[in-house]
């Protein structure tokens, strides 16, 4: 538990900073509860507030208060009601309960009066909201939070790192499904079953693409439909795992047979690693990310894709139609982590250039920060369609490889000064 000893006394440090700042004495941070779905009785899977649970490393948790206020112990107001349509285990043991303190309760009606704190802020989503506008969700206290959370205590990355581990056991089950013949379907329950979770337990639904599907970025279908040997070409999972609260997300792309695509995904992955080995302190995400754009526009020339050089693809954004997305993003408590266009504690935003829309961080990395390096590599129809006709790409090389869909390689990173560490190989 020094890890986490070391990481609560973080903590502390930057929430006491953060409060001083926003010029606020204390603050609540509710866990959230599970909301009904319209007109029905059953709510979707909750998903804990990422303030809560940077605190408090128990999963499911709901309709929990955690107190803070600089100088003192802070307090957990635990929910474990006693119920018997559920079961309720007793998460008040654990040894994380050592650095708080620790007040189990059955009913709200056992919850404090938040009120009687002076000049204190919540934190919290719209299912209980006790306090005032005013004081709930404050920018200034959230942005000061948000941007602390950006690099990550060395037991965030183990966690990090432990999510990685379990992922890359489904990422094995799911490539070896794949090889024997398997459904999209079929490859998922697989993939679940060796790193041990439920879907609920997922940090993302599980995307599972076979042949054409990985053109569709966030492909949403697990088809039962077994494909014959000889029709099978390619397979794309994007598939992640939770530990403590934290996720891991990882991309493989496989062909089933050798052959051009399988040379296209070697290549790919090549290019792939060396961007992650230039994940370093001071490193410019924008130019990362154009940096991708780069390689992905010379594997397309090298394989006859494009008749341009890879310079010219960049430049005129012809490159774009084939990397739609960015490179990557921000990765912890959520998987699109917070502050990915922020560049301090105020919450200065630094935009997505016009030309890259979608990239999702643009600040200069940071040591021990957690990010994403994802470059792709698509035949999309509908993109394909704006260009049609354009003197710059070789249309028969494109229908060549549209049957296999695209390619995507990821891998979380932890940004150091040297050499950055790549959790998921």
């Amino acid at each position: 538990m020094n890890l986490f000893k070391k990481h609560i006394e973080y903590l502390t440090q930057v929430t006491t900073e953060a409060l001083a700042h926003a010029g606020f004495d204390g603050v609540w941070i509710y866990s959230g509860h599970p909301t009904n779905n319209f007109l029905d009785d059953m709510a979707p899977p909750h998903s804990i507030n990422p303030h809560f649970k940077w605190w408090v490393p128990v999963p499911n948790v709901v309709s929990s208060v955690l107190h803070f206020k600089p100088g003192q112990k802070p307090t957990v107001y635990l929910n474990q009601p006693a119920d018997f349509w559920h079961k309720i285990i007793d998460n008040s043991q654990g040894q994380w309960a050592d650095y708080f303190d620790i007040k189990v309760i059955g009913h709200y009606a056992e919850l404090p009066d938040f009120k009687a704190e002076k000049n204190h802020a919540w934190i919290g989503s719209a299912e209980l909201q006790p306090l005032s506008d005013a004081v709930t969700n404050p920018s200034a206290l959230i942005n000061y939070l948000h941007f602390s959370r950006v690099q990550k205590t060395a037991y965030e990355i183990h966690c990090i790192g432990q999510a990685n581990a379990l992922a890359l056991k489904g990422h094995a089950a799911a490539e070896q499904a794949f090889y024997d013949g398997c459904s999209e379907f079929e490859i998922h329950l697989a993939y679940l079953k060796a790193c041990e979770h439920n879907e609920h337990q997922m940090p993302y639904g599980n995307i599972v693409a076979l042949n054409e599907n990985p053109a569709v970025l966030h492909y949403q279908y697990q088809s039962r439909e077994r494909l014959p040997g000889h029709e099978l070409k390619s397979f794309l999972i994007d598939a992640g795992a939770n530990y403590k609260g934290y996720a891991a997300d990882i991309t493989r792309t496989y062909a089933y047979a050798e052959g051009a695509f399988s040379e296209m995904v070697s290549k790919l992955d090549e290019h792939q690693q060396n961007l992650c080995k230039q994940a370093v302190v001071g490193q410019d995400y924008v130019a990362l990310h154009r940096q991708a754009h780069l390689n992905i526009a010379a594997v397309l020339h090298e394989f006859k894709v494009l008749n341009c050089s890879a310079e010219t693809a960049v430049e005129s954004g012809l490159s774009q139609t084939f990397l739609p997305h960015g490179l990557g993003h921000y990765l912890g408590l959520q998987v699109h982590d917070v502050s990915g266009h922020v560049t301090d504690h105020v919450g200065t935003v630094r935009k997505p250039p016009a030309e890259y829309p979608y990239l999702r961080l643009t600040d200069t990395l940071r040591e021990n920060a957690v990010i994403t390096i994802e470059p792709g590599l698509y035949f999309i129809p509908m993109l394909l369609q704006k260009i049609a006709g354009h003197k710059d790409v070789n249309w028969e090389k494109v229908d060549a490889f549209m049957p296999y869909g695209g390619i995507r390689i990821e891998d979380n990173v932890v940004v150091k000064k040297k050499d950055s560490i790549n959790l998921s190989r």
